[in-house]
C-alpha cells in the first residue's frame, strides 16, 4: 500500500521541490548524519545559508554532499578506482599527482587568510597537491563586484586563493569546474560574446554561459594567448610565467559523469 505521507511540496511556478525534512534531500551514508548536520550548520563570514537551502532540490551543496561524502566512505579500493576515472574525465591522459587515489576528500572547507578566504565546495588534499572543485548546478557563477569588495569573479577567486594556499604548502594546485554540461554546450546559451558583455550582470540559468566563458578565457586564453590568465596572476602577485602550467591544470566535470562514477563505486565487487 502506498504511503500517504508527503515529503514536501513543489514551489509555485513549477520551481524546486522543498523537502519537509532535509535528510530526504541528501544521500546519507550510515552513521554520517551527525557529520551532515555539522556541515549544514557551519557558517562562512558570519552567514549560514546551508541549512536553509538544504530543503531545496536545487541545492548544490546537497548534491555535492550526496555524491562525494558517499565516495569518501566506500572502500579504499572502490574509491581509488573512482578517483582514477574522475581524474581521466577531467584531464584526459595527463597523469594524476602521486597519491591522488588516496587523497582526503573535503566538502565545504575554507581556504585562505583574512579577507582573502573562500569556502570551497569540494577539495582533494594529499602530500604535494591540492585540488579545488567549484560545483555549479542551476545557478550561474558570481561576477566581480569591486563596489562590494569582490575584485574577481568566482573562478578567478578560486584560482588565486587556491594557488596561494598550495604555494604556501609547496604543493601543486589543480582546479576543476563541475557543472550540468560541458563548456562548449553552455557556451551555446549565448554566442559571440564580447568581454564587456561577459563582465556585465547575468544571473540564474540564463547566465550559465558565463561559467563557460570565463573558464575558457583563463584556460585557453584569447586569440591564442594566455594574456587574461597572465594578467590575473600578475595582478595578484603570483608567478605569471606559470600561466601555461596553471591553465593545463584546469579541468571540467559534468554531473552526469560524476553520478555514473559514484554509482559504480557503491556496487559490491565480486
Amino acid at each position: 500500500m502506498a504511503s500517504t505521507k508527503t515529503r514536501g511540496h513543489r514551489t509555485k511556478g513549477n520551481g524546486p521541490f522543498i523537502y519537509r525534512d532535509f535528510r530526504d534531500n541528501h544521500v546519507i551514508w550510515p552513521g554520517r548524519e551527525p557529520n551532515l548536520v555539522k556541515f549544514l550548520r557551519q557558517s562562512f563570514k558570519g552567514m549560514n545559508h546551508k541549512m536553509k537551502n538544504a530543503h531545496s532540490s536545487n541545492s548544490e551543496d546537497a548534491l555535492t554532499w550526496s555524491c562525494f561524502d558517499t565516495l569518501a566512505n566506500v572502500s579504499q579500493k572502490s574509491r581509488a578506482v573512482a578517483l582514477e576515472e574522475l581524474w581521466e574525465l577531467a584531464y584526459g591522459d595527463v597523469a594524476a599527482p602521486d597519491g591522488f587515489e588516496e587523497s582526503t576528500i573535503q566538502i565545504g572547507k575554507s581556504y585562505g587568510e583574512g579577507k582573502e578566504t573562500t569556502e570551497v565546495d569540494l577539495s582533494f588534499e594529499g602530500s604535494g597537491f591540492l585540488v579545488f572543485v567549484e560545483a555549479k548546478l542551476y545557478s550561474s557563477m558570481s561576477q566581480a563586484d569591486p563596489d562590494y569588495g569582490k575584485p574577481h569573479n568566482q573562478i578567478a577567486r578560486k584560482l588565486t586563493i587556491g594557488l596561494r594556499a598550495a604555494q604556501k604548502m609547496q604543493w601543486d594546485f589543480y582546479f576543476i569546474l563541475l557543472d550540468l554540461a560541458p563548456p562548449e554546450c553552455l557556451a551555446q546559451l549565448k554566442r559571440r560574446v564580447s568581454l564587456k558583455e561577459a563582465m556585465g550582470k547575468a544571473s540564474g540559468f540564463r547566465g550559465k554561459w558565463l561559467t563557460s566563458y570565463w573558464f575558457s578565457r583563463y584556460k585557453y586564453g584569447h586569440g591564442g594567448s594566455l594574456t587574461p590568465l597572465r594578467k590575473l596572476l600578475a595582478d595578484e602577485g603570483l608567478h605569471e610565467d606559470h600561466a601555461a602550467e596553471v591553465a593545463a591544470r584546469m579541468g571540467w566535470w559534468t554531473w552526469a559523469d560524476v553520478f555514473k562514477v559514484v554509482l559504480r563505486s557503491v556496487i559490491p565487487t565480486p
